[in-house]
């Protein structure tokens, strides 16, 4: 049984707590975060964008630690789970790494692709399994819209549009979230998801422009890019980190080929459409993504096989392409990738 331990325990943290009460293989022994009332006995009723986390904080079964360091250096623990704030992904993703643990990091991998680098360095040099929690790779919709492109059931893709946003989230601790400079800015938190999905979709494009402007955070929080790929398609990523209280959560995708067409909504009801001489609604599995990420690494784990379908190297890409956009909005030109 894989013994993990979870470090920081916002409300990514209390998603994950959850999580692991419906994961078979892995054991939940340890949580740490620097505010004590934090691990407070109990039900998790911490909500965020997508929820409450629904786990239950016991100390008869979870040791309590007011650091991540003291969690690290828990010799009991096998993986440790970083839901720490973004600027501090690499630092203790590194730090884990060299403790001899495997390590699941919720996205970002890092800030920067500097950093994302150290990681990998980390990674090659322990000969341990690292993961980026990428979730929208495991998400049904997204699954099923991956399929339909690898096997051409519905001809060639010839348009793909994605768009995330959310109104400004005031939830995390300190108001790391609020400071692009720590969080990322909507670019790194939350564009991140679709960029990720983008290249893991379609590869590596040749080429991207984007256009935008700044938000709240001071970063770049409304961003709308398009990338260019040698075969001829129409593709736009969005996101807007900036959007009003009332808005809550969205996360969409058109994807158009020549013989059909794809379309879902979260604010629609998370339903997925299928467009060719009819209208369908695509009968889905139901699945947790956010279990089945944590499930996937955790089977990696045991079978000491690194996770192919989120290798390190490509969520450090995914930093890599959202860099390159704040370049071509800070000079307002095309990069060529």
């Amino acid at each position: 049984m894989l013994k993990v331990g979870i470090a920081g325990f916002g409300g990514m943290g209390h998603n994950h707590l959850g999580c692991y009460e419906k994961v078979e293989g892995a054991e939940l022994v340890a949580l740490a975060d620097v505010v004590e009332e934090k691990l407070r006995p109990g039900k998790s009723e911490v909500e965020i964008n997508i929820g409450t986390g629904g786990g239950t904080v016991d100390p008869e079964r979870h040791s309590l630690y007011s650091s991540a360091n003291e969690l690290i250096a828990d010799p009991d623990i096998d993986m440790v789970d970083i839901c720490l704030p973004s600027y501090l992904h690499a630092e203790y993703a590194v730090k884990a790494l060299e403790a001899g643990k495997h390590v699941l990091s919720e996205k970002p991998m890092a800030l920067t692709y500097e950093d994302c680098q150290k990681i990998l360095r980390a990674v090659e040099e322990s000969g341990l399994q690292y993961m980026t929690a990428q979730v929208v790779r495991f998400f049904p919709q997204y699954e099923y819209l991956k399929e339909t492109v690898d096997s051409g059931r519905l001809g060639p893709l010839t348009q793909l549009s994605m768009w995330r946003a959310c109104s400004k989230p005031d939830w995390s601790g300190a108001g790391w979230y609020q400071d692009h400079k720590l969080s990322g800015g909507g670019i790194i938190d939350l564009h991140v998801h679709d960029v990720d999905f983008l290249h893991h979709l379609l590869g590596r494009p040749r080429a991207l422009s984007s256009s935008g402007c700044r938000g709240y955070t001071g970063g770049w929080d409304i961003v709308d890019t398009q990338f260019i790929y040698d075969e001829q398609k129409a593709v736009r990523v969005g996101v807007n980190f900036n959007m009003p209280k009332g808005f809550s959560f969205e996360g969409r995708f058109t994807a158009v080929f020549e013989n059909g067409a794809l379309m879902f909504s979260l604010l629609e009801g998370g339903g997925l459409r299928e467009f060719t001489d009819e209208v369908r609604r695509v009968e889905l599995p139901k699945k947790d993504g956010f279990a089945e990420e944590i499930a996937y690494f955790t089977r990696c784990i045991e079978k000491g096989e690194p996770p192919a379908k989120v290798m390190p190297e490509s969520s450090a890409y995914s930093i890599l392409l959202a860099n390159k956009e704040a370049e071509s909005l800070e000079t307002g030109k095309m990069i060529e990738l």
